[in-house]
């Protein structure tokens, strides 16, 4: 085994070579990079508190379930951002060899570089890479997919393990991100067009009895958190008839309507609100040429006109292929399909998701991209010398393009900014003695947890011994109650405060106190 990974490293040096500084660079952003809003959140409210605490609670529709249940799983190593990021870290670089992997299936190495390299480079893509949460791991789930896929389709086996692992690959995408639904759809579509128009029909009916295993173990694993939170909220409502049961009696009494009360709590506050149809649109142009820019700077529209192009010349591409190259045909499917399906989800359900839940994209974006320059290349009538340069000249060019964006602010920004404040203020005093606090802010209560690894009691400001506040309160346009930041913009609060607190330390951005 050992000496077969180190035949595939020498016979793929420069992807090795690449993979590897990649992965340095992905190790150095996950510890120095101080986490964002949403990722101390999901660390705070699910992975410290364990795998099993995470699995059944999702209080709200964009928590990533299956990432946080798999990263309390290192809490063994009691280093928290171990504990956040190490699995999107490890996804960033297995991503990276399994698009380079896929690559080979279908063209020649300098092109599967190509396209690892246009996928690595994406701002986006970068800057998801060592986040705590579930997008980076989610495309590996997607990656894994398509190659399950392609043996399926191209290798032609019908050994049970690929059809095994192409539902793990979508129960799992799904169980980490339910956005991830916008590429599930399109691999299974894009497989099963195949073979129905390769007339595989035994294959065909495993595959769709494949998806629908997938949806039915989705289901059950999402089940088991309705029925929790059904139960959980029964038993703590006062005039229902389960009040003061203890959870799991109530599931066991009631688990439809446990379910139900579940499902309709979540469903009270979802994060991707549908908008209006013309609007969906019309907007839509606009809101992939920000996606896009997102993903390389000020080249948004020229993306835009691309992933048209792509999709145009793919979709023809599978038609002609249709009676010639299997792989040719699926490719053209696998494509098309991963970028024509996924649109057209977003407009039938008339929404404009984050920009992070469309990631994904950029494999098929990079891929498409790679493949259309290979065959360009191999029709254009160039000699083989020719061809070779030109081969050499790609990964040159990439190489080159990935360096200069790890040089440009976008692609080694900060991700956090209040965040990397309050910790600012906390290294100053001593917050092993803060026993009671008055929190200002949600964020001061995740800091504390992440980098400090203690929770003092939360207490109203009466009663608390310390309270941290933001220099905004004192300005007169101050906007109070600013989401997540809950401090009152009122001067008997700021007179309490100055009557029975004595100021610690003080920074650009907050003032700490503690009680006289």
């Amino acid at each position: 085994m050992r000496e077969k990974i180190v035949r595939y490293i020498k016979e793929n040096i420069y992807a090795s070579v690449f993979i590897g500084i990649m992965a340095i660079i992905y190790i150095i952003m996950m510890f120095f990079n101080k986490p964002w809003y949403d990722e101390l959140y999901t660390y705070y409210s699910f992975i410290s508190r364990g795998p099993i605490y995470a699995a059944i609670h999702w209080p709200v529709p964009n928590n990533h379930v299956g990432y946080s249940v798999i990263s309390a799983c290192l809490n063994i190593f009691h280093n928290s951002y171990i504990s956040l990021r190490g699995i999107s870290c490890i996804a960033a670089i297995i991503n990276l060899i399994l698009i380079y992997r896929i690559g080979t299936y279908v063209m020649k190495k300098p092109y599967a570089f190509l396209a690892m390299g246009l996928y690595a480079g994406a701002n986006i893509v970068h800057m998801l890479s060592v986040q705590g949460r579930g997008y980076t791991l989610a495309i590996t789930c997607y990656l894994v997919a398509v190659i399950a896929g392609y043996k399926i389709c191209i290798v032609n086996y019908y050994e049970k393990k690929y059809y095994i692992i192409f539902i793990a690959s979508l129960v799992a995408g799904l169980y980490i991100l339910p956005s991830s639904i916008y590429w599930v759809l399109p691999v299974c579509v894009g497989n099963g067009l195949f073979l129905l128009l390769k007339k595989h029909w035994k294959m065909l009916l495993n595959l769709i009895a494949a998806a629908i295993i997938a949806a039915l173990i989705t289901l059950f694993l999402y089940s088991l958190i309705w029925l929790a939170i059904g139960a959980n909220l029964l038993c703590k409502e006062a005039g229902s008839a389960y009040y003061g049961m203890h959870q799991i009696k109530v599931i066991v009494k009631a688990p439809l309507k446990s379910a139900r009360t579940g499902i309709e709590y979540m469903l009270a506050t979802p994060y991707i609100q549908s908008i209006d149809k013309r609007a969906a649109i019309l907007g839509m142009p606009a809101y992939f040429e920000e996606f896009f820019s997102q993903c390389y700077s000020y080249c948004g529209m020229a993306l835009c006109l691309l992933m048209v192009f792509l999709i145009a010349f793919f979709v023809y591409y599978s038609i002609m292929e249709i009676k010639y190259r299997r792989i040719g045909l699926w490719v053209g499917l696998f494509i098309s399909s991963g970028l024509s399906v996924a649109l057209a989800m977003l407009l039938i359900q008339s929404v404009h998701p984050y920009k992070r839940v469309l990631s994904f994209i950029m494999v098929d974006m990079a891929i498409g991209t790679a493949y259309l320059f290979y065959r360009w290349i191999e029709h254009s009538g160039l000699t083989a010398k020719t061809i070779k340069k030109v081969e050499y000249g790609v990964i040159a060019f990439i190489i080159l393009v990935v360096a200069f964006k790890m040089t440009t602010y976008n692609y080694r920004r900060p991700l956090a900014d209040r965040e990397n404040n309050i910790e600012e203020i906390l290294k100053k005093i001593n917050v092993t003695e803060i026993d009671s606090i008055y929190y200002t802010d949600d964020y001061q209560k995740y800091v504390l947890k992440f980098y400090h690894n203690i929770e003092p009691v939360e207490a109203p400001i009466e009663e608390a011994n310390y309270v941290i506040i933001c220099s905004e309160i004192f300005e007169s346009n101050y906007q109070e109650n600013v989401w997540p930041v809950l401090m009152p913009n009122d001067q008997p609060f700021i007179k309490y405060v100055e009557d029975n607190f004595e100021e610690m330390e003080a920074t650009e951005h907050y003032v700490a106190y503690c009680r006289k």
